[in-house]
């Protein structure tokens, strides 16, 4: 599961979240969702935070997104997984409005 810039330049983002978008859309890369922890995922993780925190929208998608990520980071896994590609996904479906 990945992210590409093309779904990136569709989001209008918060005066506030403008900053971390424009450091997501410097690189053309995709964003691979189920890899915890690196920078690009980190970007990507800073920037719906502050959509979420901004607008006041997707308030328990961004919980249950939360939830995954403390118990990976925990305990290692997560309903049987070691990623939360599928609630990171779905969070930016909510933001995105897609």
């Amino acid at each position: 599961m990945r992210i590409d810039s093309r779904s990136m330049e569709k989001i209008e983002a918060t005066a506030k979240c403008q900053k971390y978008l424009t450091s997501i859309l410097r690189k053309k890369k995709a964003i691979p969702l189920d890899s915890i922890g690196s920078p690009r995922n980190n970007q990507l993780l800073d920037f719906l935070y502050c959509q979420t925190k901004a607008s006041k929208t997707c308030q328990k998608v961004d919980k249950a997104y939360r939830s995954c990520h403390a118990s990976v980071m925990g305990t290692g896994s997560y309903d049987g997984r070691k990623h939360c590609a599928d609630e990171l996904e779905a969070l930016f479906r909510c933001i995105s409005g897609s």
